[in-house]
């Protein structure tokens, strides 16, 4: 199939585009050329804005195409502008949407497809507007859609994650044996989903009518604890992970303004869900990579391309450990009451 790509060199977009060349798929890249480009093999690429929805228009017109990925779209505008130009010219629309749409806390774990959409973060509830657009346009003519919702997707690309975002200072941390910061008592739920897994999803979805008018949830096999993931992501590149916990709210209390934003919006919330019904629908979306693999795949990415970054660049990590520490020995055996 000839499929255009809007987007195509980012995280996610990177994986799909190569597994869609490893399948014998001809793909068509959209994006500004801003962003270095990590794809081994020529691609066809067209560079422009996907806001300039005239520009964009005229870009994609002369394209013989027979289906769309589309990894940018972020609200209603750019979705009905997308259906509008879509609409009776593609087989199928891959559109990438986001668990976000979602919010927290979940009412059920792991979480359906089903799950109430109550969004907390701007970035859930545009998501959300997008969704609703693409469901209107089946659901009144059939428009082609699928949608999928990924969670913490990783790998090359970007370093690994924490409550702080993705960040190039946490593999320095955990070979120094410096305190890593987990929200809560650390038994949060967790679920990581390596991006050549999600390709898997996206790819093994076209051709296949059944998903149309779906959402599926894509997301990774392992659901683990913050306290696991800190201390198998630390196993899996030869150390011990110094774990300290605090809550959410005193964490962003000692955090500097905007810089704890991630963790308020989703890592305080447990974070997983269920991927059964993209198995059933697409069953090469199977055998998906353990957390340790995948961890040492983006460990030896960031080693060859010297993207760590000081185990201090965070300084304020430390303060509040030993804030946290300080509080449990200032408490005492002789604070204790006494058993006799």
């Amino acid at each position: 199939m000839r499929v255009l790509v809007i987007g195509g060199t980012g995280l996610i977009s990177t994986a799909i585009v190569q597994r869609l060349l490893a399948s014998g798929h001809e793909p068509i890249l959209f994006n500004r050329g801003t962003t270095t480009s990590r794809l081994q093999g020529d691609v066809e690429m067209l560079h422009g804005d996907r806001q300039d929805f005239e520009g964009f228009a005229a870009a994609v017109a002369p394209l013989r195409i027979d289906a769309v990925v589309d990894m940018l779209t972020y609200d209603r505008p750019t979705a009905q502008h997308a259906v509008s130009l879509f609409r009776g010219r593609v087989s199928q629309y891959l559109f990438c949407s986001t668990v976000c749409v979602y919010g927290g806390p979940l009412s059920k774990i792991p979480a359906l497809e089903n799950e109430p959409r109550t969004p907390v973060s701007a970035y859930g509830q545009k998501k959300l507007e997008a969704e609703d657009v693409f469901f209107e346009a089946f659901s009144r003519d059939r428009f082609p859609v699928t949608l999928f919702r990924p969670s913490h997707c990783y790998g090359p690309g970007q370093p690994l994650l924490d409550i702080w975002g993705y960040d190039a200072s946490l593999v320095t941390r955990l070979r120094e044996g410096r305190p890593i910061l987990v929200a809560g008592d650390g038994h949060g739920l967790w679920q990581p989903g390596h991006v050549d897994d999600m390709a898997k999803g996206f790819v093994g979805a076209l051709g296949r009518t059944t998903v149309l008018g779906q959402a599926y949830n894509i997301v990774g096999d392992e659901i683990m604890t913050w306290r696991r993931f800190h201390e198998r992501m630390a196993e899996a590149i030869g150390v011990t992970a110094n774990i300290v916990t605090m809550t959410t709210e005193q964490i962003a209390a000692g955090t500097p303004q905007g810089k704890a934003e991630w963790l308020k919006e989703n890592f305080q919330y447990h974070a997983a869900y269920s991927s059964q019904a993209l198995q059933r629908d697409v069953p090469e979306f199977r055998n998906l990579m353990k957390w340790e693999d995948g961890v040492r795949d983006v460990v030896r990415w960031m080693d060859e391309n010297n993207l760590h970054e000081p185990a201090n660049a965070k300084p304020w990590v430390d303060a509040l450990a030993a804030k946290a520490r300080g509080f449990v020995e200032s408490l005492g055996t002789d604070t204790r009451p006494s058993l006799e």
